[in-house]
């Protein structure tokens, strides 16, 4: 570790990025209703538009890692929150619907890099102790662009306009840039005496860790996405709906850093996540069975505070158990939420359309449960672990 580079400056810097890089997704969602009206986008298309985001996320995602560990987590963070800005100009000045889904993809390409280079650099300077606290601090950007985009719904896009939102959002690479030290220490590199069993077992544990991320993934690329569309169709007005969302956001990043914090020594971490992702799949569905503002806004309580809430516990999970490839190890995981966030909302709105909310509410809950029971599965196929004093549990 560099002592001359504060970690509490690199945290800062790389959650703004992963924030302002997710941005462009959660603010389609938000402000669906305006842009709808006005580029005539229904839920179909919506769900179009937020898949063409995770897919293009998939598929930079898989050479993301790489990447950053090529060029430096540095210079792969300022390409992140530049591709952000791009696609956030170009949703704000977007005239139909294939601009909408052109730049999707560029937000999408922005977070597939903005991510792994966050989690390495991270990794590369903090003490161990700190970890927890800081993967669930960082891990809170995707609720936290959800947060934003909820409040921009009754303070941007019902008072000047849906655009001005897209707009006002590239503010938030403002204190990612300047956050961000001018130079940043890589990962010790791994000795030529270990690799062997260890490049061996890599793909065998994140198999199953993937895809409960996906899963889990895709219900949450649903909720962020037709969350506040959902609400508006059930007869929520639109400025209680923007508040919910951001209700859901800040239950979010409260859950991501509580189970970072609380639970990021725990002997079996995965176990505690795929409690998460019970509870929030019972949230989740029960998002589809309320009738009141009240039931609504308790639901979105459980299914965000839980159901986001799992994300930061297991990339630091994931990240400390492969110290000689931080940055390929996140973008394994983070190709697995790219490819539930493809599927979530494009599944999502053909069932919305087709059976309408409360089916796709119920079949998105169904998701989180299934992604707990892969990960409940994994843990008890899984021979315990060795004790190792200096780097913890390894899969």
């Amino acid at each position: 570790m560099d002592e001359r580079v504060s970690w509490g400056r690199v945290l800062a810097a790389v959650t703004c990025a992963a924030t302002v890089s997710m941005l462009p997704v959660f603010l389609l969602g938000a402000a669906a209703p305006s842009l709808g009206a006005d580029l005539h986008v229904d839920a179909g298309r919506l769900g179009i538009a937020v898949s063409a985001f995770w897919i293009a996320m998939a598929l930079v995602g898989l050479v993301g890692g790489h990447v950053a560990h090529a060029r430096g987590s540095r210079a792969t963070t300022i390409a992140g929150i530049a591709i952000a800005v791009v696609s956030l100009v170009g949703l704000a000045t977007a005239g139909s619907f294939a601009a909408l889904v052109v730049f999707a993809v560029v937000g999408g390409a922005a977070t597939a890099l903005a991510t792994p280079a966050g989690d390495m650099a991270l990794f590369s300077v903090l003490p161990p102790e700190r970890r927890g606290f800081a993967y669930g601090v960082k891990q809170a950007s995707l609720p936290g662009a959800s947060l934003l985009a909820g409040l921009g719904v009754p303070l941007v896009v019902l008072t000047v306009g849906w655009r001005w939102a897209f707009a006002a959002a590239v503010l938030v690479a403002l204190p990612a840039l300047i956050a961000l030290p001018r130079r940043l220490p890589r990962p010790a590199v791994r000795s030529a005496a270990e690799p062997a069993a260890r490049r061996a077992a890599r793909p065998r544990g994140l198999v199953p860790v993937s895809t409960a991320v996906a899963l889990a993934m895709a219900a949450v690329s649903a909720t962020g996405g037709f969350y506040v569309v959902a609400a508006v169709a059930g007869g929520t007005a639109a400025p209680t709906a923007g508040f919910l969302l951001a209700l859901g956001g800040v239950c979010g990043i409260s859950g991501r850093f509580v189970a970072s914090w609380r639970f990021g020594t725990a002997a079996r971490p995965l176990l505690v996540c795929a409690g998460l992702m019970a509870a929030g799949g019972l949230g989740t569905a029960g998002l589809a069975l309320t009738g009141s503002t009240g039931g609504l806004a308790a639901a979105t309580v459980l299914a965000c505070g839980a159901g986001w809430g799992w994300n930061g516990l297991l990339t630091q999970d994931v990240v400390a158990s492969h110290p000689e490839a931080t940055a390929r190890a996140s973008a394994a995981i983070m190709v697995g939420a790219a490819v539930g966030g493809v599927a979530g909302p494009a599944l999502f709105g053909l069932v919305a359309t087709g059976a309408g909310y409360t089916v796709a509410w119920l079949a998105a809950g169904g998701c989180l449960l299934l992604a707990a029971a892969v990960l409940v599965v994994r843990e008890a196929r899984r021979a315990p672990a060795p004790v190792s004093g200096a780097t913890g549990h390894h899969r």
